[in-house]
């Protein structure tokens, strides 16, 4: 059975808006005379990670997906069975003509209904996850500009595993604010999140 579309939020692409947070220290100070910059930079991996409404709607679809698939697998089974019943009855020249075109109209109409359902599933999951990239996208796209007219900064970068920022300095490294920002408006909750960078 075709599996459905993972739930993906691209971060990396939103985390290089021109926004920018200024570093404790001297980190926005270093920038500015070495290049006229205020320059900064979130991990991707740790935002997707500790996002606390990201993962409660990447976990909700998923769990949605495997609902699904649970379903229709259920549907293709049944419809399995009520196959070999009819080549058995077939074989064993219990049915007419009639009969067998009947029923091998019934079983092909029964699978077309099927795989209908199983592509009408697919993409209501497609547009439900476009429509919460969209919504969570915009969250962060919110924050990050929030950051930028408080602290005046050019760029944030992101930094992800295999992306194209091969090493950074953690001077730079503003995740801890972004997440903080980011879970105070989808909970209320004040609290840091823990932040423990991926690797």
């Amino acid at each position: 059975m075709r599996h459905f579309p993972g739930f993906i939020l691209s971060v990396s692409i939103l985390l290089s808006l021109s926004a920018c947070e200024k570093s404790k220290g001297t980190a926005s100070d270093d920038a500015s005379a070495s290049t006229g910059l205020k320059i900064a930079y979130v991990n991707g991996d740790s935002i997707l990670n500790n996002f606390t409404e990201f993962k409660a709607e990447s976990e909700a679809m998923e769990i949605r997906q495997r609902q699904a698939e649970a379903d229709l697998q259920k549907k293709g089974a049944a419809l399995e069975k009520e196959f070999m019943a009819y080549q058995q009855r077939a074989q064993k020249g219990t049915m007419t003509g009639k009969e067998m075109e009947a029923q091998e109209r019934y079983l092909s109409g029964k699978q077309e209904a099927i795989l209908a359902e199983r592509d009408q599933i697919a993409k209501e999951i497609l547009d439900e996850t476009s429509a919460i990239n969209d919504r969570l996208q915009k969250v962060i796209h919110d924050i990050l500009n929030e950051i930028k007219k408080e602290e005046g900064y050019d760029f944030i970068m992101s930094y992800i595993e295999g992306g194209p920022i091969l090493v950074a300095d953690e001077k730079y490294d503003i995740t801890e604010r972004v997440l903080r920002e980011l879970n105070k408006t989808s909970s209320g909750d004040t609290t840091p999140p823990d932040t423990t960078k991926a690797e």
